[in-house]
């Protein structure tokens, strides 16, 4: 019985740009999702505002203005957290830095003196399945490690405080009908 000759599989790199549009699309999503939970936050903010603003609000109990008030300092919590979604730069909370390497990275290319010698380091990358391999590494890399869990976590906290307010003043609205004459 002749023996099977095994054929050696090299790594095309097709893979790389499905995979790095994937993770974009995902950060895109983040970024919708985040939108919405701004507009709604900022709705309600603007809103509990208006009705804080009349002369009526002295003439109330600060029990009576209590689910008002939940929900302004939810409300403004919550569109604060969703607009550090959408603002990278605003990053408050995350101490991880970038891939020094990623040649993606506006950071990296402002490294080169002129537009010129970016040019001449990139115009062979995708000869090169070395490199563009490594390249679309650290993209992908840097979106699943630093940006979208940054971002995902934000935006359960931002949901979380917005519901947990609206609720909160719910619940607050209810106990204050029944206790206040």
């Amino acid at each position: 019985m002749a023996k099977k000759e095994t054929k050696k599989v090299e790594f095309d790199g097709r893979i790389w740009p499905n995979l790095l549009d994937y993770n974009v699309n995902m950060d895109a999503q983040l970024i919708s999702k985040s939108n919405f939970i701004f507009g709604a936050s900022t709705l309600i903010l603007v809103f509990i505002l208006n009705k804080l603003a009349t002369p009526n609000l002295l003439k109330t109990s600060t029990l009576a203005n209590l689910p008002m008030f939940i929900l302004l300092v939810g409300s403004f919590f919550s569109s604060l957290l969703s607009i550090m979604i959408v603002l990278p730069r605003m990053r408050l909370f995350s101490k991880k830095q970038r891939i020094n390497k990623d040649i993606f990275y506006y950071k990296n290319i402002r490294k080169f003196y002129t537009r010129a010698s970016y040019h001449a380091y990139i115009k062979d990358l995708p000869t090169d399945n070395k490199r563009i391999g490594e390249a679309y590494a650290n993209q992908i890399y840097s979106l699943a490690t630093n940006v979208i869990p940054y971002k995902f976590k934000l935006l359960k906290i931002s949901g979380w405080i917005l519901m947990s307010s609206i609720f909160l003043s719910f619940f607050s609205y209810f106990l204050t009908y029944f206790l206040l004459p």
